[in-house]
Formats: C-alpha cells, structure tokens, sequence
C-alpha cells in the first residue's frame, strides 16, 4: 500500500477494498485530527512506519518504533531465499541463527513460514531485543532470544544450519548522503566502518566455527556491495552465490561451509 492507503486504512480501522468502496466516507472530528497529526509528523521527515507504529513483512504485522531499523522489502527476498536453501538441505532439527535481528522480522518470518526450525534470534541492543520479542508474541512465533555482539553470548560449542544476517552496511563517510528519514533510524544498526564492510568480514570469519558441515552464511548486501561481500565469503566458504533483488539489484550473498573447513 501506499502512504495515504497506510494512513487512512489506520485511521478508519479499515482494509484497502473498504477505503477503496467507499469513498464518500466522512471523517469525524477526531479522525481528521489524527489524520492532521500523522501529515505533520510525516512532513517534518519521520518514517511514516514509525508514525503508524506498525509495519507488515511477509504478511506479518510488526510494532515499528526507533528501537530497531524499519523492514524493507529487501530483505523480505533474503528470508525467500534462506527458506527455499533450508528445504534443499532437508535437515532436521534445522538450526538457525538471526545475527542482529533488530526488530525480529526475519527470524519470525522464518520461525513462521518454516515451523521445523529451531531459530535463534541475537541482537548487542536491550531495546531491539525487546522490540524483537513483542512481535514475536504477536505473531505466535517461537522464537529464542539472546543478547549478542555478532557471536558473543553464544555457546562456544553451537552449531548452526544457517546463520543469516542483514548487518550495518552503510560506510560513515555515506551517512550525510543518506535520505533525511534514515536519520530516524538507529545509527548502531547502519555505521559500517570506512566502507560499509566491516560487519562482513566480523562475521564471516568467526561464523565458520558456528555452522555445522556445509551449513549455510546468507547476507543482506547495499547496493555495489556484493562482489565483495561474495570475495570475502570465499576466503572461507564455497559455493558463493548472488542472488538479485525485485529491481534486479545485487542483494543476497550465500556461502556455504564444506566439510573439510573446521569441522
């Protein structure tokens, strides 16, 4: 949907067909008031996901507020695309890992879309992380819940299927250029280091001692970010791939562990 249809769906309690079936539909005087308050929130800069307090991803409905990064639609092919690997490897227990999960999209959308899996969800930040459990109570999801700096906090001994994560990849000198809304959302969860690569080369080297023999390491990447990413995946996994975005953009990097890397 579009802004106006997010507005005024939220306002009138309302679906998309009914606001579209009627159209004569009056506000009252508290409506156009918040209608009133929502616009000049929205003209000020703020994310209209943070205004509404709600966003939906993959179907799901989740509380959006300035503890975590708002889900995009990129992301939503990373979780398509892990689930489909996930199927493929037809393991059970299947283990995986949300490495920063920040607002829980993706491991509730994995916990719901693929119910067999043990998913395991970190994140460095208290707030994220409470953000992270509300929706998953929300939506029903079994989720478990660790605080974590990347794989601090975890067991040494564990073991994964697949570790996913779309990770800060915003280089610092690129902050300033970013779209005035961006800077709404938390900077510990953009700041990227000189060249947006940082948390990359963080986790791909010690994310080869978590995953058990040919599991699996799938990143979100920015824009001109995956040739690199896959670069520094191939240093220790193989069968890099890349995978494109709806707008045909380089988005998804996935590695897999092989049996002679570390066990």
């Amino acid at each position: 949907m579009n802004e106006a249809e997010l507005v005024f769906t939220q306002v009138l309690s309302c679906d998309k067909l009914f606001l579209y079936l009627n159209k004569e539909v009056n506000l009252d005087s508290e409506q156009a008031l918040r209608v009133g308050k929502i616009l000049s929130r929205r003209i000020l800069g703020e994310p209209i996901q943070y205004i509404l307090g709600s966003s939906e991803f993959m179907g799901f409905k989740l509380r959006t507020d300035k503890r975590a990064l708002i889900p995009r639609p990129e992301t939503e092919i990373l979780v398509e695309a892990v689930i489909e690997e996930a199927r493929l490897l037809n393991r059970k227990p299947f283990e995986v890992f949300d490495l920063g999960t920040g607002s829980g999209c993706i491991a509730i959308a994995i916990a719901k879309l693929l119910p067999e899996a043990i998913v395991w969800a970190g994140d460095i930040s208290d707030k994220a992380i409470d953000l992270a459990k509300e929706n998953a109570d929300s939506n029903k999801a079994r989720v478990r819940f660790i605080k974590s700096d990347l794989f601090k906090g975890l067991e040494v001994a564990k073991k994964f299927d697949l570790i996913v994560s779309n990770p800060p990849y915003i280089s610092n000198s690129s902050l300033s250029s970013l779209p005035y809304e961006i800077s709404f959302e938390p900077s510990l969860a953009l700041k990227a280091g000189s060249d947006g690569l940082d948390f990359y080369r963080r986790i791909v080297k010690e994310a080869v001692f978590y995953l058990k023999p040919e599991g699996l390491l799938a990143f979100e990447v920015g824009i001109n970010q995956a040739n690199e990413v896959k670069q520094i995946c191939s240093r220790d996994f193989s069968d890099v791939k890349i995978l494109n975005d709806y707008n045909n953009i380089e988005r998804i990097v996935i590695a897999k562990k092989g049996n002679y890397k570390n066990g």
